[in-house]
Protein backbone atom coordinates (compact mmCIF):
# COMPACT_ATOMS: atom_id res chain seq x y z
CA UNK A 1 0.00 0.00 0.00
CA UNK A 2 2.88 2.51 -1.34
CA UNK A 3 -0.21 4.90 -2.40
CA UNK A 4 -1.07 5.70 1.66
CA UNK A 5 0.82 8.76 3.01
CA UNK A 6 1.13 9.27 6.42
CA UNK A 7 1.22 12.47 8.35
CA UNK A 8 2.30 12.85 12.07
CA UNK A 9 1.87 15.34 14.44
CA UNK A 10 3.17 13.47 17.55
CA UNK A 11 4.65 10.28 18.61
CA UNK A 12 1.55 9.09 20.49
CA UNK A 13 -0.22 9.30 16.58
CA UNK A 14 2.98 7.25 15.01
CA UNK A 15 2.79 4.80 17.17
CA UNK A 16 -1.31 4.81 17.15
CA UNK A 17 -0.83 3.98 13.47
CA UNK A 18 1.67 1.31 14.08
CA UNK A 19 -1.08 -0.71 16.66
CA UNK A 20 -3.33 -0.36 14.18
CA UNK A 21 -1.81 -2.13 11.73
CA UNK A 22 -0.81 -4.60 13.80
CA UNK A 23 -4.46 -5.41 13.52
CA UNK A 24 -5.60 -8.52 11.38
CA UNK A 25 -7.56 -7.63 8.78
CA UNK A 26 -8.10 -4.56 7.58
CA UNK A 27 -7.29 -3.37 4.25
CA UNK A 28 -4.33 -5.68 3.76
CA UNK A 29 -4.76 -8.96 1.68
CA UNK A 30 -2.37 -10.17 3.67
CA UNK A 31 -0.31 -10.70 6.76
CA UNK A 32 3.45 -10.63 5.09
CA UNK A 33 1.96 -7.32 3.40
CA UNK A 34 0.79 -5.65 6.71
CA UNK A 35 4.53 -6.34 8.11
CA UNK A 36 6.25 -4.84 4.97
CA UNK A 37 4.07 -1.89 5.73
CA UNK A 38 4.53 -2.35 9.32
CA UNK A 39 8.67 -1.90 8.80
CA UNK A 40 8.44 0.14 5.89
CA UNK A 41 6.64 2.88 7.72
CA UNK A 42 9.51 2.19 10.69
CA UNK A 43 12.08 3.15 8.00
CA UNK A 44 10.53 6.56 7.01
CA UNK A 45 10.06 7.63 10.72
CA UNK A 46 13.04 6.23 12.71
CA UNK A 47 14.77 9.57 11.83
CA UNK A 48 11.72 11.60 13.30
CA UNK A 49 10.30 9.22 16.19
CA UNK A 50 12.70 6.87 17.17
CA UNK A 51 15.54 7.54 19.51
CA UNK A 52 19.56 6.88 18.90
CA UNK A 53 19.97 4.22 21.72
CA UNK A 54 18.03 1.10 19.91
CA UNK A 55 15.34 1.17 22.65
CA UNK A 56 12.29 2.51 20.87
CA UNK A 57 13.56 0.44 17.55
CA UNK A 58 13.51 -2.58 19.81
CA UNK A 59 10.10 -1.72 21.33
CA UNK A 60 8.50 -1.49 18.06
CA UNK A 61 10.41 -5.19 16.82
CA UNK A 62 8.77 -6.52 20.44
CA UNK A 63 5.54 -5.09 19.46
CA UNK A 64 5.24 -7.34 16.57
CA UNK A 65 6.06 -10.58 17.93
CA UNK A 66 3.53 -9.93 20.70
CA UNK A 67 0.86 -9.15 18.24
CA UNK A 68 -1.53 -12.29 16.79
CA UNK A 69 -0.52 -11.51 13.54
CA UNK A 70 3.13 -12.90 14.31
CA UNK A 71 1.98 -15.47 16.44
CA UNK A 72 -0.64 -16.84 14.15
CA UNK A 73 2.28 -16.55 11.04
CA UNK A 74 5.95 -16.83 12.69
CA UNK A 75 7.29 -18.97 9.64
CA UNK A 76 5.85 -16.52 6.96
CA UNK A 77 6.66 -13.28 8.54
CA UNK A 78 9.96 -14.63 9.44
CA UNK A 79 10.79 -15.73 5.62
CA UNK A 80 9.22 -12.14 4.37
CA UNK A 81 11.15 -10.27 6.31
CA UNK A 82 14.80 -12.07 5.35
CA UNK A 83 13.42 -11.82 1.77
CA UNK A 84 13.32 -8.13 2.10
CA UNK A 85 16.81 -8.20 3.92
CA UNK A 86 18.08 -9.84 0.48
CA UNK A 87 16.40 -7.47 -2.20
CA UNK A 88 16.56 -4.50 -0.38
CA UNK A 89 19.78 -2.21 -0.55
CA UNK A 90 18.83 1.12 1.47
CA UNK A 91 21.07 1.03 4.71
CA UNK A 92 18.57 3.12 6.65
CA UNK A 93 15.99 -0.16 5.73
CA UNK A 94 18.29 -2.83 6.36
CA UNK A 95 19.01 -1.43 9.26
CA UNK A 96 15.49 -1.89 10.52
CA UNK A 97 15.18 -4.83 9.16
CA UNK A 98 18.35 -6.90 10.67
CA UNK A 99 17.06 -5.48 13.88
CA UNK A 100 13.94 -7.43 13.74
CA UNK A 101 15.56 -10.50 12.41
CA UNK A 102 17.41 -10.33 15.08
CA UNK A 103 15.38 -9.80 18.00
CA UNK A 104 13.07 -12.42 15.93
CA UNK A 105 15.51 -14.63 16.52
CA UNK A 106 15.74 -13.92 20.19
CA UNK A 107 12.32 -14.66 20.76
CA UNK A 108 12.03 -17.23 18.30
CA UNK A 109 15.37 -19.62 17.91
CA UNK A 110 13.57 -21.24 15.36
CA UNK A 111 13.59 -18.46 13.27
CA UNK A 112 17.13 -18.20 12.92
CA UNK A 113 16.68 -22.12 10.78
CA UNK A 114 13.93 -20.16 8.98
CA UNK A 115 16.35 -17.24 8.08
CA UNK A 116 19.36 -19.65 6.80
CA UNK A 117 19.37 -19.42 2.81
CA UNK A 118 22.10 -18.81 0.57
CA UNK A 119 21.11 -15.75 -0.37
CA UNK A 120 21.04 -14.23 3.02
CA UNK A 121 24.06 -15.83 4.13
CA UNK A 122 25.98 -14.38 1.16
CA UNK A 123 24.30 -10.80 1.95
CA UNK A 124 25.43 -10.97 5.18
CA UNK A 125 29.08 -11.93 3.70
CA UNK A 126 28.92 -9.30 1.88
CA UNK A 127 27.84 -6.44 4.06
CA UNK A 128 30.74 -7.68 6.67
CA UNK A 129 33.17 -6.98 3.81
CA UNK A 130 31.77 -3.92 2.05
CA UNK A 131 30.50 -1.99 5.49
CA UNK A 132 33.80 -1.50 7.49
CA UNK A 133 32.98 1.30 10.11
CA UNK A 134 29.56 1.35 9.41
CA UNK A 135 27.30 0.79 11.70
CA UNK A 136 25.64 -2.32 9.43
CA UNK A 137 28.58 -4.57 9.77
CA UNK A 138 28.63 -5.42 13.36
CA UNK A 139 25.20 -6.19 13.36
CA UNK A 140 25.66 -8.39 10.23
CA UNK A 141 28.45 -10.15 12.25
CA UNK A 142 25.66 -10.84 15.32
CA UNK A 143 23.16 -12.49 12.61
CA UNK A 144 25.40 -14.65 11.41
CA UNK A 145 26.98 -15.49 14.45
CA UNK A 146 23.36 -16.43 16.35
CA UNK A 147 22.75 -18.19 12.46
CA UNK A 148 26.11 -20.43 12.82
CA UNK A 149 25.43 -21.19 16.67
CA UNK A 150 22.37 -22.60 16.01
CA UNK A 151 22.33 -24.59 12.93
CA UNK A 152 24.55 -27.21 10.73
CA UNK A 153 25.88 -25.48 7.66
CA UNK A 154 25.36 -27.24 4.17
CA UNK A 155 28.07 -27.02 1.70
CA UNK A 156 27.00 -24.32 -0.26
CA UNK A 157 26.70 -22.06 2.87
CA UNK A 158 29.62 -23.04 3.87
CA UNK A 159 31.81 -23.04 0.78
CA UNK A 160 30.64 -18.91 1.94
CA UNK A 161 32.90 -19.29 4.80
CA UNK A 162 36.35 -19.19 2.66
CA UNK A 163 40.16 -18.35 3.39
CA UNK A 164 39.71 -14.68 2.02
CA UNK A 165 36.80 -14.25 4.46
CA UNK A 166 38.55 -15.55 7.55
CA UNK A 167 41.21 -13.53 7.11
CA UNK A 168 39.58 -10.38 6.64
CA UNK A 169 37.92 -11.52 9.90
CA UNK A 170 41.40 -11.60 11.30
CA UNK A 171 42.35 -8.25 10.73
CA UNK A 172 39.11 -7.14 11.23
CA UNK A 173 40.08 -8.69 15.23
CA UNK A 174 43.50 -6.70 14.97
CA UNK A 175 41.71 -3.51 13.52
CA UNK A 176 39.31 -3.46 16.14
CA UNK A 177 41.40 -4.04 19.46
CA UNK A 178 41.67 -0.19 20.93
CA UNK A 179 37.75 0.35 20.11
CA UNK A 180 36.02 1.81 22.99
CA UNK A 181 33.63 -0.57 22.07
CA UNK A 182 34.51 -3.83 23.00
CA UNK A 183 31.71 -5.57 21.68
CA UNK A 184 32.64 -5.76 18.39
CA UNK A 185 35.77 -7.20 19.01
CA UNK A 186 34.33 -10.30 20.75
CA UNK A 187 31.61 -10.31 17.99
CA UNK A 188 34.17 -11.04 15.64
CA UNK A 189 35.78 -13.61 17.55
CA UNK A 190 32.68 -15.40 18.82
CA UNK A 191 31.65 -15.34 14.77
CA UNK A 192 35.72 -17.20 14.06
CA UNK A 193 34.26 -19.54 16.82
CA UNK A 194 31.32 -20.93 15.02
CA UNK A 195 33.35 -21.11 11.94
CA UNK A 196 35.67 -23.44 13.37
CA UNK A 197 32.00 -25.35 14.90
CA UNK A 198 31.28 -25.58 11.42
CA UNK A 199 33.97 -26.74 9.84
CA UNK A 200 34.54 -29.50 12.71
CA UNK A 201 30.87 -30.49 12.02
CA UNK A 202 31.52 -31.29 8.62
CA UNK A 203 34.48 -32.91 9.01
CA UNK A 204 32.92 -35.18 11.32
CA UNK A 205 29.97 -35.61 8.61
CA UNK A 206 32.28 -36.20 5.82
CA UNK A 207 34.43 -38.93 7.39
CA UNK A 208 31.07 -41.21 8.23
CA UNK A 209 29.86 -40.25 4.96
CA UNK A 210 32.83 -40.43 2.74
CA UNK A 211 35.99 -42.00 4.82
CA UNK A 212 37.56 -38.35 4.25
CA UNK A 213 38.62 -35.75 6.31
CA UNK A 214 38.68 -31.93 4.98
CA UNK A 215 40.68 -29.68 6.19
CA UNK A 216 39.71 -27.29 9.00
CA UNK A 217 39.81 -24.00 6.91
CA UNK A 218 40.11 -21.98 10.15
CA UNK A 219 42.94 -24.10 11.12
CA UNK A 220 44.48 -23.44 7.67
CA UNK A 221 44.27 -19.77 7.87
CA UNK A 222 45.86 -19.39 11.45
CA UNK A 223 48.76 -21.17 10.23
CA UNK A 224 49.49 -18.95 7.12
CA UNK A 225 49.40 -15.92 9.74
CA UNK A 226 52.29 -16.30 12.39
CA UNK A 227 52.35 -13.44 14.47
CA UNK A 228 49.94 -11.82 12.64
CA UNK A 229 47.06 -12.73 15.02
CA UNK A 230 47.88 -11.88 18.55
CA UNK A 231 44.96 -10.00 19.46
CA UNK A 232 43.06 -12.64 17.99
CA UNK A 233 44.91 -15.01 20.81
CA UNK A 234 44.93 -12.43 23.50
CA UNK A 235 41.45 -12.14 23.64
CA UNK A 236 40.31 -15.98 23.30
CA UNK A 237 41.84 -16.50 26.51
CA UNK A 238 40.45 -13.57 28.18
CA UNK A 239 37.04 -14.09 26.94
CA UNK A 240 37.59 -17.81 28.46
CA UNK A 241 38.36 -16.13 32.07
CA UNK A 242 35.64 -14.26 31.64
CA UNK A 243 32.59 -16.49 29.78
CA UNK A 244 29.99 -17.78 32.19
CA UNK A 245 28.07 -19.40 29.29
CA UNK A 246 29.00 -22.98 28.86
CA UNK A 247 28.42 -22.95 25.02
CA UNK A 248 30.48 -20.39 24.89
CA UNK A 249 33.17 -21.79 27.13
CA UNK A 250 33.33 -25.12 24.99
CA UNK A 251 33.59 -23.04 21.81
CA UNK A 252 36.81 -22.00 22.57
CA UNK A 253 38.18 -25.08 24.51
CA UNK A 254 37.37 -26.91 20.74
CA UNK A 255 39.74 -24.35 18.95
CA UNK A 256 41.97 -24.42 21.54
CA UNK A 257 42.59 -28.26 21.60
CA UNK A 258 43.01 -28.04 18.03
CA UNK A 259 46.09 -25.70 18.53
CA UNK A 260 47.56 -27.75 21.43
CA UNK A 261 47.15 -31.14 19.34
CA UNK A 262 47.91 -29.59 15.62
CA UNK A 263 51.08 -31.14 13.69
CA UNK A 264 52.07 -27.59 12.60
CA UNK A 265 54.39 -26.01 15.41
CA UNK A 266 53.22 -22.33 14.27
CA UNK A 267 49.65 -23.62 15.61
CA UNK A 268 51.08 -25.27 19.13
CA UNK A 269 52.85 -21.85 19.66
CA UNK A 270 50.48 -19.76 18.70
CA UNK A 271 50.11 -17.89 21.98
CA UNK A 272 52.80 -15.92 23.88
CA UNK A 273 54.28 -17.49 27.20
CA UNK A 274 52.44 -15.07 29.15
CA UNK A 275 49.09 -15.63 27.55
CA UNK A 276 49.69 -19.43 28.30
CA UNK A 277 50.39 -18.93 31.84
CA UNK A 278 46.78 -16.59 32.31
CA UNK A 279 45.04 -19.97 30.68
CA UNK A 280 46.84 -22.12 33.23
CA UNK A 281 45.64 -20.14 36.09
CA UNK A 282 42.03 -19.64 34.16
CA UNK A 283 42.03 -24.36 33.89
CA UNK A 284 42.94 -24.59 37.73
CA UNK A 285 40.53 -21.96 38.55
CA UNK A 286 37.70 -23.83 36.61
CA UNK A 287 39.12 -27.21 37.45
CA UNK A 288 38.65 -26.50 41.24
CA UNK A 289 35.05 -24.46 40.68
CA UNK A 290 32.65 -26.13 38.56
CA UNK A 291 29.91 -28.04 40.10
CA UNK A 292 29.02 -31.84 39.34
CA UNK A 293 26.29 -31.17 36.74
CA UNK A 294 28.57 -29.32 34.66
CA UNK A 295 30.99 -32.83 33.88
CA UNK A 296 31.49 -32.37 30.29
CA UNK A 297 33.19 -28.72 31.13
CA UNK A 298 35.04 -30.39 33.13
CA UNK A 299 36.05 -33.11 30.84
CA UNK A 300 36.84 -30.14 27.90
CA UNK A 301 39.40 -28.18 30.40
CA UNK A 302 41.09 -31.70 31.07
CA UNK A 303 41.31 -32.62 27.36
CA UNK A 304 43.02 -29.09 26.90
CA UNK A 305 45.14 -29.05 30.04
CA UNK A 306 47.11 -32.62 28.53
CA UNK A 307 48.09 -31.20 25.19
CA UNK A 308 48.80 -27.66 26.66
CA UNK A 309 51.50 -28.85 29.55
CA UNK A 310 53.24 -31.58 26.51
CA UNK A 311 53.14 -28.94 23.25
CA UNK A 312 53.01 -25.43 24.07
CA UNK A 313 56.38 -23.48 25.47
CA UNK A 314 55.41 -24.98 29.03
CA UNK A 315 57.10 -27.97 28.11
CA UNK A 316 60.21 -25.94 27.39
CA UNK A 317 59.76 -24.20 31.19
CA UNK A 318 62.36 -25.72 33.39
CA UNK A 319 59.77 -25.44 35.89
CA UNK A 320 56.18 -25.97 34.42
CA UNK A 321 54.28 -22.49 36.15
CA UNK A 322 52.09 -23.76 38.52
CA UNK A 323 52.97 -27.14 38.80
CA UNK A 324 52.88 -27.91 42.72
CA UNK A 325 48.69 -26.36 42.22
CA UNK A 326 48.27 -28.72 38.99
CA UNK A 327 49.83 -31.85 40.55
CA UNK A 328 47.69 -31.56 43.76
CA UNK A 329 44.21 -30.53 41.19
CA UNK A 330 44.86 -33.64 39.32
CA UNK A 331 45.40 -35.83 42.69
CA UNK A 332 42.03 -34.47 43.83
CA UNK A 333 40.33 -34.83 40.91
CA UNK A 334 41.62 -38.44 40.05
CA UNK A 335 39.90 -39.52 43.09
CA UNK A 336 39.63 -42.50 45.52
CA UNK A 337 40.16 -45.16 42.79
CA UNK A 338 43.44 -43.53 40.60
CA UNK A 339 46.24 -45.64 39.75
CA UNK A 340 48.15 -46.80 42.38
CA UNK A 341 51.33 -45.89 40.60
CA UNK A 342 50.16 -42.69 39.49
CA UNK A 343 49.03 -41.80 43.17
CA UNK A 344 53.11 -43.07 44.30
CA UNK A 345 54.72 -40.67 41.80
CA UNK A 346 52.33 -37.66 42.79
CA UNK A 347 53.65 -38.29 46.26
CA UNK A 348 57.14 -38.22 44.95
CA UNK A 349 56.68 -35.09 42.98
CA UNK A 350 55.12 -33.41 45.97
CA UNK A 351 58.22 -34.26 48.03
CA UNK A 352 60.72 -33.43 45.74
CA UNK A 353 58.75 -30.07 45.57
CA UNK A 354 59.40 -29.37 49.28
CA UNK A 355 63.03 -30.36 48.89
CA UNK A 356 63.52 -27.51 45.92
CA UNK A 357 61.84 -24.82 47.86
CA UNK A 358 63.43 -26.46 50.60
CA UNK A 359 66.94 -25.74 49.13
CA UNK A 360 65.72 -22.41 47.66
CA UNK A 361 65.53 -20.91 51.24
CA UNK A 362 68.81 -22.52 52.34
CA UNK A 363 70.42 -21.42 49.76
CA UNK A 364 69.45 -17.95 49.75
CA UNK A 365 71.87 -15.24 50.13
CA UNK A 366 70.94 -13.00 53.46
CA UNK A 367 72.42 -9.74 54.66
CA UNK A 368 73.86 -8.87 58.13
CA UNK A 369 71.12 -7.19 58.97
CA UNK A 370 68.58 -9.77 57.40
CA UNK A 371 70.03 -12.49 59.32
CA UNK A 372 69.50 -10.26 62.73
CA UNK A 373 65.86 -9.56 61.87
CA UNK A 374 64.83 -13.26 60.72
CA UNK A 375 66.76 -15.28 63.65
CA UNK A 376 64.35 -14.31 66.09
CA UNK A 377 61.59 -15.62 63.95
CA UNK A 378 63.19 -18.82 62.63
CA UNK A 379 64.19 -19.39 66.40
CA UNK A 380 60.87 -19.56 67.63
CA UNK A 381 59.20 -21.52 64.41
CA UNK A 382 61.70 -23.80 64.64
CA UNK A 383 60.50 -25.45 68.05
CA UNK A 384 56.64 -25.71 66.50
CA UNK A 385 58.30 -27.37 63.72
CA UNK A 386 59.91 -29.71 65.80
CA UNK A 387 57.19 -30.69 67.52
CA UNK A 388 54.87 -30.83 64.37
CA UNK A 389 57.16 -33.02 62.53
CA UNK A 390 57.20 -35.90 65.22
CA UNK A 391 53.77 -36.02 64.67
CA UNK A 392 53.54 -35.84 61.50
CA UNK A 393 56.21 -38.53 61.37
CA UNK A 394 53.97 -40.67 63.46
CA UNK A 395 51.23 -40.61 60.88
CA UNK A 396 53.58 -42.30 58.43
CA UNK A 397 54.40 -44.86 60.85
CA UNK A 398 52.50 -47.46 58.72
CA UNK A 399 54.15 -46.22 55.37
CA UNK A 400 57.34 -48.35 54.55
CA UNK A 401 60.34 -46.72 55.35
CA UNK A 402 61.82 -43.83 52.40
CA UNK A 403 65.37 -44.69 51.63
CA UNK A 404 67.62 -42.38 52.70
CA UNK A 405 69.03 -41.75 48.84
CA UNK A 406 66.11 -40.07 48.17
CA UNK A 407 65.33 -38.22 51.11
CA UNK A 408 67.64 -37.83 53.69
CA UNK A 409 66.66 -36.77 57.18
CA UNK A 410 68.18 -34.42 60.08
CA UNK A 411 67.58 -32.59 63.40
CA UNK A 412 65.84 -29.34 63.57
CA UNK A 413 68.88 -27.14 65.52
CA UNK A 414 66.74 -23.92 66.85
CA UNK A 415 69.84 -22.17 66.93
CA UNK A 416 70.56 -22.76 63.70
CA UNK A 417 70.10 -19.60 61.14
CA UNK A 418 68.76 -21.89 58.57
CA UNK A 419 65.59 -23.60 58.15
CA UNK A 420 65.33 -27.38 58.93
CA UNK A 421 66.35 -29.72 56.15
CA UNK A 422 64.32 -32.13 56.87
CA UNK A 423 61.33 -32.42 54.23
CA UNK A 424 58.57 -33.30 56.67
CA UNK A 425 58.30 -29.82 58.19
CA UNK A 426 54.95 -28.26 59.30
CA UNK A 427 52.16 -27.59 56.85
CA UNK A 428 52.01 -23.73 57.73
CA UNK A 429 55.24 -22.98 57.91
CA UNK A 430 56.43 -24.66 55.12
CA UNK A 431 53.22 -22.72 53.00
CA UNK A 432 54.48 -19.61 55.12
CA UNK A 433 58.21 -19.43 54.82
CA UNK A 434 59.46 -21.98 52.45
CA UNK A 435 57.01 -21.86 49.34
CA UNK A 436 56.14 -18.41 47.59
CA UNK A 437 52.96 -17.15 47.68
CA UNK A 438 51.13 -18.36 44.75
CA UNK A 439 48.28 -15.77 43.89
CA UNK A 440 46.35 -15.60 40.70
CA UNK A 441 45.80 -12.80 38.87
CA UNK A 442 42.40 -14.09 37.53
CA UNK A 443 39.59 -12.54 39.20
CA UNK A 444 36.58 -15.37 39.58
CA UNK A 445 34.10 -14.92 37.82
CA UNK A 446 27.96 -25.56 20.56
CA UNK A 447 26.47 -27.63 19.32
CA UNK A 448 28.83 -30.25 19.10
CA UNK A 449 29.87 -33.05 22.07
CA UNK A 450 33.47 -33.05 22.58
CA UNK A 451 33.38 -36.87 22.89
CA UNK A 452 32.22 -37.22 19.43
CA UNK A 453 35.64 -35.03 17.85
CA UNK A 454 38.13 -35.31 20.04
CA UNK A 455 39.79 -38.80 20.68
CA UNK A 456 38.30 -40.85 23.22
CA UNK A 457 40.63 -40.68 26.98
CA UNK A 458 43.36 -43.31 27.37
CA UNK A 459 43.64 -44.71 30.65
CA UNK A 460 46.93 -46.72 29.36
CA UNK A 461 49.98 -45.68 28.29
CA UNK A 462 52.77 -47.43 25.77
CA UNK A 463 56.07 -45.84 28.34
CA UNK A 464 55.31 -46.83 31.82
CA UNK A 465 56.41 -43.67 35.04
CA UNK A 466 59.17 -45.48 36.41
CA UNK A 467 58.89 -45.31 40.48
CA UNK A 468 62.02 -44.42 43.08
CA UNK A 469 60.46 -44.19 46.07
CA UNK A 470 58.29 -45.42 48.90
CA UNK A 471 54.07 -45.73 48.93
CA UNK A 472 51.85 -42.86 49.06
CA UNK A 473 49.64 -41.91 51.68
CA UNK A 474 46.42 -44.13 50.46
CA UNK A 475 44.26 -41.42 49.73
CA UNK A 476 44.26 -38.12 47.69
CA UNK A 477 43.74 -35.99 50.34
CA UNK A 478 47.37 -36.83 52.10
CA UNK A 479 49.07 -36.51 48.76
CA UNK A 480 47.95 -32.39 49.20
CA UNK A 481 48.44 -32.21 52.53
CA UNK A 482 51.96 -30.56 52.45
CA UNK A 483 50.62 -27.68 50.49
CA UNK A 484 47.85 -25.30 51.86
CA UNK A 485 44.64 -26.05 50.32
CA UNK A 486 42.89 -23.26 48.48
CA UNK A 487 39.75 -21.46 49.86
CA UNK A 488 37.60 -22.98 47.15
CA UNK A 489 35.33 -25.78 47.95
CA UNK A 490 37.35 -29.08 46.67
CA UNK A 491 35.92 -31.40 44.11
CA UNK A 492 34.27 -35.17 44.53
CA UNK A 493 36.37 -37.24 45.60
CA UNK A 494 34.55 -40.34 44.09
CA UNK A 495 35.05 -38.79 40.09
CA UNK A 496 33.02 -40.58 37.61
CA UNK A 497 34.85 -43.06 35.28
CA UNK A 498 35.75 -40.73 32.59
CA UNK A 499 37.05 -37.84 34.80
CA UNK A 500 39.62 -40.32 36.16
CA UNK A 501 40.48 -41.78 33.18
CA UNK A 502 41.26 -38.31 31.39
CA UNK A 503 43.28 -37.20 34.99
CA UNK A 504 45.44 -40.05 34.29
CA UNK A 505 45.72 -39.51 30.90
CA UNK A 506 47.26 -36.48 31.72
CA UNK A 507 49.21 -37.25 34.43
CA UNK A 508 50.96 -40.21 32.63
CA UNK A 509 51.66 -37.70 29.00
CA UNK A 510 52.86 -34.74 31.34
CA UNK A 511 55.25 -36.34 33.54
CA UNK A 512 56.19 -39.38 30.92
CA UNK A 513 56.94 -36.28 28.45
CA UNK A 514 59.37 -34.86 31.42
CA UNK A 515 61.30 -37.94 32.00
CA UNK A 516 61.98 -38.28 27.91
CA UNK A 517 63.08 -34.20 28.46
CA UNK A 518 65.44 -34.91 31.78
CA UNK A 519 66.88 -37.90 29.99
CA UNK A 520 67.20 -35.39 26.50
CA UNK A 521 68.45 -33.23 28.40
CA UNK A 522 71.28 -35.24 30.25
CA UNK A 523 72.76 -37.25 26.52
CA UNK A 524 73.45 -33.77 25.37
CA UNK A 525 74.99 -32.65 28.31
CA UNK A 526 77.25 -36.24 28.46
CA UNK A 527 78.13 -35.29 24.97
CA UNK A 528 78.86 -31.65 25.26
CA UNK A 529 81.25 -32.69 28.48
CA UNK A 530 82.70 -35.34 26.19
CA UNK A 531 83.39 -32.76 23.28
CA UNK A 532 85.20 -30.40 25.52
CA UNK A 533 87.41 -33.35 27.40
CA UNK A 534 88.55 -34.43 23.81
Amino acid sequence: MDFVTYQFESSSQFYDELNDLLQEGGFHDSPESQVNTYISLIVQYQGQFLDQSGQDLAQCCYRLFDSDLFQNNTLSITSTISDRAVQNQAEEDLWVTYHFLYYAGMVTPKAYNWMLTSEFFAKLKYQILRMGGMRLQPLAITLMYEICRVQSLKPQELAILDEDFLHYLLDLVERTRTDEDEGVNYSIIKLLLTCNEQFMLNQTACKAAYNYTPSNTLLVVLADRPGASCTFGENLIFMLNRAEDPSLQMLILKLLYLLFTSPKTQLRYFFYTNDLHVLVDVIIRELWDLPEEQEPIRHAYLRVLGPLLKNSQLAQEQDTYKRPEILKLLAQLGGEEMDESLRQHLWEQEMRELEKLQAENENRKLTYRDRQSSNATIASTSTSTSSTTSTLLSSFSSRPQVRSSSISSCSCNSSSSSLCSSPIVDKKTAHAIQRPASSSSISSAGSVILENVLPPASGHSSCPVHMHMASPPSTPGAISGFIERRDSPLPPRSASPTTQRLVERVLREWLEHELKATAAASAAAAVSSTTTHC
